[in-house]
């Protein structure tokens, strides 16, 4: 192990840390993770905790543990969630505190701005690494971590059956500051997502719920994520979804008053050549005050 190899983690930990920003499926839940103005789509007190399983066979496996938490009133909006990133020997725990405000634009839209603060303890673990140049002065053998701070923003546009929001995520791009501090390398890095639902009535019992996410940072192309939902009676949802790293994936759901659950696999067509491509996630939500209507959003 040498140099090389932990620039080439760390660049790794930035294309991961992309997908944690928004973790897979889960988003689509609870579009707050990625939008603090967010909290609005969602007019109740409601709490959910989720773990994203990636490529479970492979040693350190990626994954994504959360809880989030949101409430609204009138005007004002709050959440607050625990997010815990693991990609490799690196590791990221962070806590994110948002607030919004809506504003009502005429008798069918609404418009709604959103602030996130977050604190983010990174951690790098060498001290099971086993290099062949054990002389290496860019290994420390041991524990680093570091606590950096960062804010979110975005705004949404939304009714009672579409959305289409755009925010910025880790505003400050601020560096790691563990081992090899190279400011391109070890930087954390600044997202702009533009993302939206519709849903579409079919029958009196079905819906359809398209929806489309576009992400981007200065070092990938744009990233795409397309799901369509199914929903049944307000209660039930099967979905199928594709994103432009040619992941397919597929979702199940079901709203039991006040509890919801909902379970996505998804299987990584171009990554299948080099690890176990497949990932698991699991959601489970408590709402603490049901709304008029259980539609999903």
């Amino acid at each position: 192990m040498n140099k090389i190899f932990l620039a080439i983690t760390l660049l790794a930990v930035l294309n991961v840390n992309g997908q944690n920003i928004m973790p897979n499926r889960f988003y689509t839940n609870n579009y707050s993770i990625i939008n603090p103005s967010c909290i609005y789509l969602y007019e109740y007190t409601s709490i959910h905790l989720f773990t994203h399983q990636q490529w479970l066979n492979v040693k350190n496996h990626p994954y994504t543990q959360g809880i989030v938490a949101n409430g609204t009133n009138q005007q004002a909006g709050w959440g607050v969630s625990l997010l815990n990133n693991r990609w490799g020997n690196m590791n990221n725990f962070s806590l994110r505190l948002n607030y919004a405000y809506r504003a009502k634009l005429n008798d069918e839209f609404n418009f709604a701005a959103g602030l996130g603060v977050s604190i983010n303890q990174f951690s790098l673990n060498q001290t099971n690494y086993t290099p062949t140049d054990v002389n290496d002065p860019a290994l420390s053998y041991s524990k680093e971590s570091s606590i950096v701070p960062n804010f979110n923003a975005g705004v949404v546009l939304y009714n009672s059956v579409a959305h289409i929001g755009l925010s910025v995520l880790n505003v400050l791009q601020n560096n790691y500051k563990l081992t090899l501090n190279d400011d391109e390398q070890n930087k954390i890095s600044r997202y702009f997502t533009l993302h939206g639902t519709y849903r579409i009535k079919v029958s009196d019992n079905i819906e359809i719920q398209p929806s489309l996410l576009f992400s981007k940072n200065s070092y990938q192309k744009v990233y795409i994520d397309f799901s369509t939902t199914a929903i049944y009676d307000e209660k039930y949802s099967l979905g199928i979804s594709y994103a432009s790293y040619k992941e397919l994936g597929i979702s199940a759901g079901i709203i039991y008053q006040p509890f919801s659950f909902s379970y996505s696999y998804g299987f990584n067509s171009f990554l299948k050549m080099y690890v176990p491509s497949s990932y698991h996630e699991i959601s489970l939500g408590y709402r603490f005050k049901a709304p008029a209507s259980q539609k999903l959003l």
